[in-house]
């Protein structure tokens, strides 16, 4: 076979022809078109707080399905830098498939899932967001009055009249931000 150079394809005015990526398996599940009706309630540890230099630590995942969040069904993963983090992505991915997320300070949590899915299925994550401290904001700033809205997570939680959170890790965070999200935007019947 021969081998194409820049200077024939530019003299032929063509583009040099680049091996296409062979189509990822955890691609098919984030584009599929089945809508499940769940959300999946995700956040993550990093090393900062910077998505684009972060190392991931853990990532917690729950499916919420009507009314509920389904604690039984959750994903929790722990990532190290000497293991590479291929094959629990690809878990991750298949837990979420392409239903919406939804999460507290969730630009991170997906710039930094992007960063590491991207190069592995060739996309970034297609799935829609829904950040809780939007919701919550949103709702505040129909009230009356001028004053300034507390968007700590536990103060939304306190407001709202949620159980606070049971510790500082991916998981208890997670939960917490699919409690917010049932209180405010309950299931339609």
């Amino acid at each position: 076979m021969p081998t194409e150079t820049i200077a024939s394809v530019v003299a032929i005015g063509g583009a040099p022809s680049v091996p296409a990526m062979p189509e990822h398996p955890d691609r098919a599940l984030l584009l599929s078109g089945e809508e499940s009706g769940e959300r999946v309630a995700i956040h993550c540890e990093a090393t900062s707080f910077d998505a684009a230099t972060a190392d991931l630590r853990s990532i917690a995942a729950l499916r919420i399905r009507g009314g509920r969040v389904l604690t039984s069904q959750r994903l929790i993963l722990s990532f190290w830098p000497t293991e590479p983090a291929e094959p629990a992505l690809s878990r991750l991915l298949a837990f979420i498939g392409n239903r919406p997320l939804v999460g507290y300070y969730l630009d991170f949590t997906v710039g930094l899932l992007d960063r590491l899915v991207q190069p592995m299925v060739g996309m970034a994550l297609p799935n829609q967001r829904i950040e809780v401290s939007s919701l919550y904001y949103g709702r505040k700033a129909k009230a009356p009055g001028k004053y300034a809205v507390d968007l700590r997570l536990d103060s939304i939680l306190r407001d709202l009249d949620l159980p606070p959170r049971g510790g500082e890790d991916a998981y208890a965070s997670a939960l917490a931000a699919a409690m917010v999200y049932l209180r405010l935007e309950p299931p339609r019947p």
